[in-house]
């Protein structure tokens, strides 16, 4: 027997056939709109890039200007056509901000000059620098032009290694087959950004972290490829139990089969394995601190990250960004601006992972 429907009522096999398809989620692409008055310019460029950057322009900006960026779920990608200017990240700007990323930049044209705590360095076209933006830098440039990748931490070391010493350092990437292919993946993702779906993200994201892993891991020689894999696991394994007030010396040769010897090796770039894991933790720390929304007090901060007390977790917060906790808490915005150029890079930045 034929079930009989009610007046006006459509089947409901056939009407599926019939019902509007749900919205797909559009890529997010930013496009910075240079303004037409040639004197707003400047402040209009600084106030773009102030999320990473503090900038002032030491010539007025002359010819192309432009900056155009794709979150792609794990990390961004862009190109940028900068005007000559002075760059500077302080530890107060690092405080405030708590950004825990690598951002590397592919230089096309122009050149700059860069000043860390370590050393100075000189980037031309068809070299890539390397910033690891937990840490202070100067640049002066020219008129630049450059392909950018910025990446969470953990997405960088496990393949790479130690950022640390990299941080600021120049890497010819014309000359070297893995770098010159992965900028050619940049700048393919950048071709065809606004055709990718979102289901796809992760996988080019991915693609774009093994290929710095690839790039950038330490020559052949330079580093034993069975330390280099036991290095990245003890830095995940202090990564996750940062919370662990018995986090030390003695918990990582226990669990690893090490002798002392060796992990002050393993961790000699990064100054050493206990000033590695508590610059770890302050900066896990900074991120509680400076997160939208954040309420804890800073003694929940100090526990939650392995501190003993909060007056030791003070004592090396402000050692380590030039503030205590409670100003880098009050100097972060309770919430990213609603709108403008800056609120949303400033945005996608911090949807990152660290």
């Amino acid at each position: 027997m034929r079930r009989r429907l009610h007046p006006g009522r459509r089947c409901p096999r056939r009407a599926a056939r019939h019902r509007i398809p749900s919205p797909v989620p559009t890529l997010l692409h930013h496009r910075f709109a240079p303004p037409s008055d040639p004197a707003a310019l400047g402040p209009a460029w600084c106030e773009q890039i102030a999320p990473m950057s503090r900038a002032e322009l030491t010539r007025p900006a002359a010819g192309r200007v432009g900056l155009s960026t794709f979150h792609l779920g794990e990390v961004i990608v862009g190109e940028m056509a900068a005007p000559a200017q002075r760059l500077e990240r302080t530890e107060q700007m690092i405080a405030r901000q708590g950004l825990d990323h690598v951002l590397m930049q592919f230089h096309e044209s122009g050149t700059s000059r860069v000043e860390t705590a370590r050393h100075r360095a000189s980037v031309a076209a068809g070299q890539v620098v390397l910033f690891d933006l937990a840490q202070p830098v100067v640049v002066e440039a020219d008129p630049v032009s450059a392909t950018t990748l910025l990446m969470p931490r953990a997405l960088v070391t496990d393949g790479v290694g130690p950022i640390e010493p990299l941080h600021g350092r120049a890497f010819a990437y014309e000359a070297d087959p893995v770098k010159q292919l992965l900028h050619t993946y940049l700048r393919g993702l950048i071709a065809c950004g606004t055709q990718l779906a979102p289901h796809q993200l992760s996988g080019v994201s991915q693609a774009a972290s093994k290929l710095c892993g690839a790039g950038f891991r330490p020559e052949a020689g330079a580093a034993d490829p069975v330390e280099f894999g036991t290095h990245v696991a003890i830095r995940q394994f202090i990564q996750r139990e940062l919370h662990s007030a018995d986090l030390g010396v003695e918990t990582l040769t226990a669990r690893f089969g090490l002798s002392r010897a060796t992990l002050y090796r393993l961790f000699a770039a990064e100054g050493g394995v206990v000033h590695y894991i508590r610059d770890r933790r302050l900066m896990q720390a900074l991120r509680l601190l400076t997160e939208a929304g954040s309420h804890r007090r800073v003694s929940q901060v100090a526990y939650a990250t392995g501190f003993a007390d909060e007056k030791t977790f003070s004592r090396a917060f402000r050692r380590r960004f030039g503030m205590l906790p409670r100003e880098a808490r009050a100097a972060a915005p309770a919430a990213p601006p609603p709108s403008g150029d800056a609120a949303v890079l400033h945005g996608w930045i911090r949807s990152l992972a660290a």
